[in-house]
């Protein structure tokens, strides 16, 4: 059960975490991923357990910017120009990773899986989730010549979540 809560609360984060696609300007769009958390939190505040894993796992990052948002620590940072998202619980758990980036930094078979369908759009700006707990989930923004679409991928399935028009 709690699993599936967990994941449709990835679900809905991601769905709702998405509604940047529409713009145009997509290295913008890539800025203002941490616009809507708190306030900075002082490192005192960070759960022990949360800091202890995040440096564990990302021990070359020095300019992450820590958020307390209803009880979940959240590091936001930018490494390699993929913008990052690390969260984790009241607990210090890992709840998941957050991962924004441009095409040439998306795995080559979840492109593959998705130019083989979608060959005449672009893709936009890919945002990837890594739970402990779950398989990757990729969300893709596509631009065709008169539409956009949002997809997601989850071991090589895709589904259409949003489709858009472009105004003429």
């Amino acid at each position: 059960m709690k699993k599936y809560v967990t994941a449709a609360g990835i679900y809905m984060l991601v769905l709702s975490a998405c509604a940047y696609s529409q713009r145009a300007d997509h290295a913008m769009v890539a800025e203002k991923i941490g616009t809507s958390l708190n306030k900075s939190q002082y490192m005192n505040d960070i759960n022990t357990r949360a800091m202890r894993d995040f440096v564990s796992r990302y021990n070359d990052v020095t300019d992450e910017v820590w958020h307390k948002s209803n009880n979940n620590y959240i590091a936001v940072f930018i490494r390699d120009s993929v913008h990052y998202r690390v969260m984790y619980n009241s607990h210090g758990d890992l709840s998941y990773i957050m991962k924004y980036y441009e095409e040439p930094k998306l795995d080559r078979t979840v492109r593959a899986t998705v130019k083989s369908v979608y060959y005449d759009y672009s893709i936009f700006i890919v945002q990837e989730i890594e739970s402990p707990d779950a398989p990757t989930v990729y969300i893709i923004n596509l631009q065709g010549a008169t539409d956009w679409k949002k997809i997601k991928v989850v071991n090589n399935d895709m589904e259409v979540l949003e489709e858009y028009k472009k105004a003429r």
